[in-house]
């Protein structure tokens, strides 16, 4: 009897999609240091100011003229910082799973916010999301990332009863 009815089980090498995990990081990288706190958040304002002028929901454009543009010292470091962080997760190949759900959830959020901004390109989010979550499904930090040797390593203390390893191993 078949054991994979929907043929999900495969014999592909596993480096393809990691070299797709470096070159998100990279893209990730890329994105938050054009937005970095000392080039005052490079296009960030303007971008932002867009979504008010044409928010996809009111409620956001209201959330983001109301709190997001008066406060953009903070919001401007929290976007620099994860997107820094998940430039250098999806890189290193390091806590993989954790760092492409993070993305794909940051990117969705984008997403809602820029969905109705004229010249948006409606179809780039599912090429931002995807990706990260087919990283994320297939531990793609397993093949040419720090995952390979962090995560029988966690698998060792998880059995011994360490909680935080049973969790951090979910997350290589």
């Amino acid at each position: 009897m078949e054991t994979d009815p929907l043929g999900l089980r495969s014999r592909v090498p596993g480096w393809p999609l990691a070299l797709f995990r470096i070159a998100f990081g990279i893209l990730y990288l890329d994105m938050a240091f054009q937005k970095a706190p000392w080039k005052n958040y490079g296009w960030l304002p303007g971008f932002i100011e867009q979504e008010i002028a044409h928010p996809a929901f009111p409620s956001i454009g209201a959330f983001l003229k109301d709190v997001v543009l008066p406060n953009l010292a903070v919001f401007g470091l929290v976007t620099f910082v994860v997107e820094l962080a998940l430039g250098i997760a999806l890189l290193v190949g390091v806590l993989t799973r954790l760092a492409a759900l993070a993305g794909f959830l940051w990117q969705v959020n984008i997403a809602v916010q820029a969905f109705a901004v004229p010249g948006e390109w409606y179809w780039i989010w599912v090429l931002l999301t995807v990706p990260q979550f087919c990283f994320a499904v297939a531990g793609a930090g397993r093949t040419l990332g720090a995952d390979r040797w962090l995560e029988p390593a966690l698998r060792t203390r998880a059995a011994s009863g360490a909680t935080w390893a049973a969790f951090l191993r979910h997350a290589t």
